[in-house]
């Protein structure tokens, strides 16, 4: 059942990430529903549900985007295992850390798509020019982290008691 709803809530933030989320522009950044997503569920369960997870997200957002292929799954299978090493080290329930590793993960997806788009199209000048609004962003995505956490904590990994 649990492997149902994560299903669902990846196709879900993959379809609201391509259809709503990219219009919209908050004060120059956007956020990242499936790298949120990624994150929580690295958090919670660890870096093999993490990297899964990424994987699934990713392969999704490469298949329904213009880019090209491996891209978005390579950076959600790096950023699912790498997220579980905080969940490992620090309390993972505590909204400083939901938030700081939301923070860090979008900052990393930024520039492992910059340099794999960099190193793909053989324009190193990539690497300055999609980092204006990096920060931005990554403010997004370590808010939309902490409703996502307590989504999936409370409805798909109930702690049994």
């Amino acid at each position: 059942m649990q492997t149902l709803k994560i299903a669902l809530l990846i196709l879900g933030s993959v379809i609201l990430q391509i259809t709503l989320v990219a219009k919209i522009s908050m004060f120059g950044g956007r956020p990242d529903l499936p790298l949120a997503l990624i994150v929580s569920v690295a958090l919670l369960k660890g870096s093999l549900h993490g990297g899964l997870v990424g994987f699934t997200a990713g392969l999704l957002c490469d298949l329904f985007s213009e880019g090209p292929l491996g891209i978005q799954y390579i950076n959600g299978v790096v950023i699912g295992y790498c997220t579980a090493f905080v969940s490992a080290r620090l309390y993972s329930d505590s909204f400083i850390t939901q938030a700081m590793s939301g923070f860090i993960a979008a900052l990393a997806s930024k520039v492992i798509t910059s340099i794999h788009l960099s190193l793909l199209l053989g324009d190193l000048r990539l690497l300055h020019t999609r980092f204006p609004g990096l920060i931005l962003a990554a403010m997004l995505n370590s808010v939309f982290v902490i409703p996502i956490f307590f989504v999936l904590r409370r409805f798909v990994y109930r702690r049994k008691t």
